[in-house]
C-alpha cells in the first residue's frame, strides 16, 4: 500500500509547525495523517518527536514502538526512543535502542553519541570513549561535506 499524497502533505505541514515549535498545530497534522493511514511509520515517528520535544515521554515511547512495529529497521525511531529512554534515566534500555540505531545507520551521529552517554552512565567509560569518538568523527565528516557543498554553490 502506498501512502497517499494527502498524508505526505499533512506530514510536511506538521514538520513545518514543529520546526517553529508550534507543537499543538504540528500534532493536529500528525494526528490527521495517522487517521488517514495508521500503517505509515513516519507519522508515528514524527508525532513521537513532538511528544519528546514537549516532555511527553510515555507517549513518545509508545509512538516510537508503534513506528517500530510497522518498520523494525526504522533507525531514526530507534534513535528517538534512545533519547527518550535516556531522559527517563532508563540507561540500559536506551543503550539497547542506540545500539540498534547505530547498527542500522552507522552514520547516525546522535545514535553514536547516545550510545556513549549511556555507556558512561553505566560505568563503561572505555566503551563510551569509542562511541564518542565515532560520533565526533561522523560530525567532522558531515561538517566537511556541508562546507564542500557550500563551496560548490558559490
Amino acid at each position: 500500500m502506498t501512502t497517499s499524497k494527502e498524508v505526505i502533505e499533512l506530514l510536511k505541514k506538521g514538520r513545518g509547525f514543529a520546526k517553529r515549535t508550534k507543537y499543538k498545530e504540528a500534532l493536529a497534522f500528525f494526528d490527521k495523517a495517522l487517521t488517514l493511514d495508521p500503517r505509515f511509520a513516519e507519522s508515528w515517528y514524527l508525532r513521537a518527536t513532538v511528544y519528546a520535544d514537549t516532555g511527553r515521554y510515555k507517549e513518545a515511547i509508545a509512538d516510537c514502538d508503534k513506528a517500530l512495529s510497522i518498520d523494525p529497521n526504522y533507525a531514526d525511531a530507534w534513535t528517538k526512543k534512545s533519547v527518550v529512554l535516556y531522559n527517563l534515566e532508563r540507561y540500559e534500555e536506551s543503550l539497547t535502542a542506540s545500539t540498534r540505531a547505530s547498527s542500522l545507520n552507522g552514520n547516525d551521529v546522535t545514535a553514536w553519541y547516545m550510545k556513549g552517554v549511556c555507556l558512561d552512565e553505566l560505568g563503561r567509560s572505555d566503551e563510551a570513549q569509542i562511541a564518542y569518538g565515532k560520533s565526533l568523527e561522523l560530525e567532522i565528516i558531515l561538517d566537511m561535506k556541508a562546507e564542500q557543498d557550500r563551496m560548490k554553490r558559490h
